[in-house]
């Protein structure tokens, strides 16, 4: 997670076209909804945004957020996984249950990427891993705005890539990383396939290397979209 006293970390990036979203002028109503129960976090990741010009609310359980949102409002539902009381998992079957409008983006820690992909499965849009950094916040805030408005971006060039990388995958590597979009922990894959889960690491490492992935929440935001454009 996120230093207790900490600021998110910045990475180095090159500068990406000019979007919608980019632009606060032209930038569509869109608020971000941050529920995240440690305080320093969810100050770092409040300011960060509203540095971009993003409107926040912020709250510290899931429940505070449940009885707060009443009002349709266009944005995102940014939800720890690992909440006191009601868990951002309970949170999410809960609002599912009464067909909750809003994206939803989970903040995993490296222990709760498992859950964290279920919940994609189950229709969480997205996940972030911790430590959290400034740009994959803002980019998930970006993803979710324009999946929102329904706009439509140009992921051909990225797709290629990605096909590209997972030809370069072993016959092994790829049932791995198989194992690992369906959810299951390093753990549950070495049971699985009768190995150690040290054996498990080391093939995830040479996964995330050949497959050029930042972290899981990358690697998996790219074989989702993969095996999307698949299905299409």
């Amino acid at each position: 997670m996120l230093q207790k006293r900490g600021r998110i970390t910045r990475r180095k990036k090159k500068a990406p076209p000019p979007t919608e979203f980019s632009n606060p002028k032209k930038r569509k109503d869109f608020a971000v909804f941050l529920v995240e129960d440690d305080q320093a976090i969810r100050a770092s990741m409040k300011e960060a945004l509203e540095d971009e010009k993003v409107e926040v609310h912020d709250y510290m359980t899931a429940m505070e957020f449940y009885r707060d949102y009443r009002e349709l409002r266009p944005g995102v539902l940014i939800l720890d996984i690992r909440l006191p009381g009601m868990s951002g998992i309970d949170l999410q079957e809960k609002l599912a249950e009464e067909d909750f409008p809003l994206p939803i983006v989970m903040i995993s820690g490296h222990a709760d990427v498992p859950m964290a992909v279920r919940a994609m499965k189950n229709g969480a849009f997205d996940f972030m891993c911790k430590p959290v950094k400034v740009d994959d916040l803002v980019e998930a805030v970006e993803r979710s705005y324009n999946f929102y408005y329904d706009i439509d971006i140009d992921l051909t060039d990225e797709l290629d890539e990605t096909e590209d990388s997972l030809n370069r995958l072993t016959s092994r590597e790829r049932e791995v990383l198989d194992h690992v979009v369906d959810g299951l922990s390093s753990r549950e894959i070495a049971d699985t396939l009768a190995v150690s889960t040290k054996t498990v690491e080391a093939h995830r490492a040479r996964i995330n290397d050949k497959m050029r992935a930042d972290n899981v929440a990358h690697l998996i935001r790219m074989c989702f979209n993969f095996n999307a454009s698949e299905e299409v």
